[in-house]
């Protein structure tokens, strides 16, 4: 049985490193960061980037107390361990109200990934998008633990 390929927003990796004892660090623990593997994170380029802009930001900073060291280290780390996929244009128009969002189903589509994790609203408005469905982290990691995924 393959694995579960999962897309995970970058306010959802922010999360994580903010609470680590929240629903976000768990689900991007199960991926694999540590102990057993549960689900394959999937992300690209365009997604790593914003998540290096968003870990500068000066109130985001305040928050996560980390270096520049610390933030690249930690990209590393996703890149060694995440599954990176090139988005290829043209680029479908997904999230019309919010298209900086097109990105994750951009790179769930392209990594053939079933969820892409978020709390965003215009991603979540919009549910499902051909084999890829937007879920909670609660209603994800629920379902995780059910086996129902």
């Amino acid at each position: 049985m393959s694995m579960i390929r999962v897309v995970l927003d970058t306010s959802q990796i922010v999360s994580a490193l903010i609470n680590p004892g929240g629903l976000a660090c768990e689900i991007l623990i199960s991926s694999g960061l540590q102990g057993e593997q549960k689900n394959e994170l999937v992300t690209s380029e365009e997604i790593l980037t914003e998540i290096e802009r968003v870990l500068n930001y000066p109130r985001i900073k305040k928050l996560h107390g980390w270096s520049g060291e610390r933030i690249g280290l930690f990209l590393n780390l996703l890149k060694e361990h995440a599954s990176i996929v090139a988005t290829k244009p043209p680029f479908k128009k997904i999230v019309l109200s919010d298209p900086e969002d097109d990105k994750f189903f951009h790179t769930a589509i392209q990594a053939g990934a079933s969820y892409i994790i978020s709390r965003d609203e215009h991603l979540l408005k919009i549910k499902e998008y051909g084999n890829v469905r937007v879920l909670k982290p609660k209603v994800f990691i629920s379902a995780m633990r059910n086996n129902a995924l």
